[in-house]
C-alpha cells in the first residue's frame, strides 16, 4: 500500500493539474503507517490502542515500554524484533519532531481505530483476504507464543489481569506434555544426585532405587 501511494503521487506530479494548472498534489505524509502498525502489532503482541498511543520516549534500548493500558498489569517491557526495529527507526527519521510514533491529524494527535480504516479495507481487497480487525494481529502473536512460552510469561507479556484469559491461548499438545515431563524428570534426577552427594549416599535412576 505504501509503495502504491507513493507511485500515485509520482504519477500525479506529471498530471494535468501539475503541468497545466501549477497545482502539485499533496504528497502522502505517512504512506507506510499501515505496514508499520501491522508489524508492531504482529511481532510484539500489543493491543491496538497501546500501539496507537506509543510515544518516542517509550521506545528505547531495543524495546517498547508500555506505561499505561487497559488493565493494571499493562505496564511491561516488550523487546522488538529486527523488522520492527527497522520500521521504527525509519519512522524516527521521518517524524523526529513528533511526540507520537504514529502521529495523525486527529484531535488526539495520533492514529486511532478509524484513521486507517479505508486504507486497511483497500489493502485487504488488494490482498484478496477477508477483512479482519487489527486485534487479530495480537491474537495471532499470542497464539504462536503460547506454543513455546510458559503460561505465566505469556500472561505477563500479554498484560492479562485474569489468568483465565491466558488459558484460552494455551492448548498443550501431546509432544509438548511429554517434553515437559522429560525435563521435569531430568531436573528431579539431578536434584536427587546432588542431594545424595551431600549426604554421602548414591541414589539410582529408577524410582525408589536407593543404594547406600
Amino acid at each position: 500500500m505504501g509503495d502504491a501511494l507513493l507511485k500515485a503521487h509520482e504519477d500525479a506530479l506529471g498530471g494535468i493539474r501539475a503541468t497545466q494548472r501549477g497545482q502539485a498534489p499533496i504528497p502522502p505524509k505517512d504512506p507506510y503507517a499501515l505496514l508499520h502498525l501491522g508489524l508492531v502489532l504482529c511481532d510484539c503482541g500489543l493491543r491496538p490502542e497501546e500501539v496507537y498511543r506509543l510515544r518516542w520516549d517509550e521506545y528505547r534500548d531495543g524495546a517498547v515500554h508500555i506505561r499505561h493500558g487497559k488493565t493494571a498489569s499493562a505496564r511491561r517491557v516488550i523487546p522488538v524484533t529486527e523488522r520492527v526495529r527497522a520500521a521504527l527507526e525509519m519512522r524516527r527519521a521521518q517524524f523526529a519532531g513528533d511526540d507520537w510514533i504514529f502521529p495523525a491529524p486527529t484531535k488526539a494527535g495520533h492514529v486511532g481505530q478509524s484513521t486507517l480504516k479505508k486504507q486497511h479495507a483497500r489493502a485487504c481487497a488488494l490482498a484478496n483476504v477477508e477483512r479482519f480487525v487489527p486485534y487479530a494481529f495480537r491474537h495471532t502473536r499470542l497464539t504462536r507464543w503460547a506454543e513455546v512460552m510458559d503460561p505465566y510469561t505469556l500472561a505477563h507479556v500479554a498484560a492479562h489481569s485474569d489468568f483465565a484469559t491466558t488459558k484460552r491461548y494455551v492448548h498443550p499438545r501431546a509432544e509438548t506434555i511429554r517434553e515437559a515431563m522429560r525435563k521435569a524428570e531430568e531436573v528431579q534426577t539431578q536434584h536427587k544426585f546432588r542431594h545424595s552427594d551431600q549426604n554421602g549416599t548414591f541414589i539410582g535412576n529408577g524410582p525408589g532405587a536407593a543404594i547406600n
